[in-house]
């Protein structure tokens, strides 16, 4: 969770729609589900449910971590809320490389069923209208080198190499055990829109998620 893609107004405010269902394409066999889908700041009582029902306890130190950060304003938490469950989530770091003008977009991820439905980058873009609220210059993010899959991923939102950064991340598991995470990964950057209209930040928000069922 070190990174962006570490396996971690533009609020937008909630969508009253009730869950629907629609006639699948292939001759009325199936369902198309759509479900509310939020982006807004984490919020104290969203932490133990970022966990994702076990998956990322060992991660609870980084968790809260990330929200202390936003607490204090040196950083934002941004979850995709899907009928009240936190399906995916982005961080921003603004202290971290606060002096070179960057913002560090970290900690995307989303959860495995909600996966390809393209939270991922409404995440990324919301992100980035926080950033330019800011009025910071750069967003950037870290790939690690052996995950370069996700590459073209971020070359499409206008992402582009920066450099490489190389070093150690360290947390506490639940149980007190400190875990070394080695860091090697390619640094992307983009340039935010100067003068970029903050009102049309969250744009996304209010919209459906669809779920295509068998």
């Amino acid at each position: 969770m070190a990174t962006a893609h570490r396996r971690t107004g533009p609020y937008g405010t909630a969508n009253n729609d009730s869950l629907g269902t629609e006639p699948g394409e292939n001759g009325g066999n199936g369902t198309i589900l759509a479900l509310p889908l939020t982006i807004r700041p984490a919020r104290r009582e969203d932490l133990p449910t970022l966990e994702w029902y076990g998956l990322h306890t060992p991660h609870r130190e980084i968790i809260a971590g990330a929200f202390r950060l936003q607490e204090r304003g040196d950083g934002s938490m941004l979850l995709a809320d899907v009928n009240g469950f936190p399906a995916g989530q982005i961080c921003i770091d603004f202290l971290r490389k606060r002096p070179s003008g960057r913002a560090t977009l970290w900690a995307l991820r989303v959860f495995q069923p909600f996966r390809g439905l393209g939270i991922g980058g409404r995440l990324v873009r919301e992100a980035e209208q926080v950033v330019i609220q800011r009025a910071v210059p750069y967003a950037e993010l870290g790939v690690d080198r052996d995950n370069a899959g996700v590459l073209p991923f971020y070359e499409r939102l206008g992402y582009e190499h920066c450099g490489r950064e190389r070093g150690q991340f360290l947390y506490h598991t639940p149980e007190g055990r400190l875990v070394r995470v080695a860091i090697d990964q390619w640094l992307l950057h983009k340039r935010m829109a100067e003068g970029a209209d903050p009102a049309t930040a969250g744009a996304d928000n209010g919209r459906c998620l669809r779920l295509a069922g068998d």
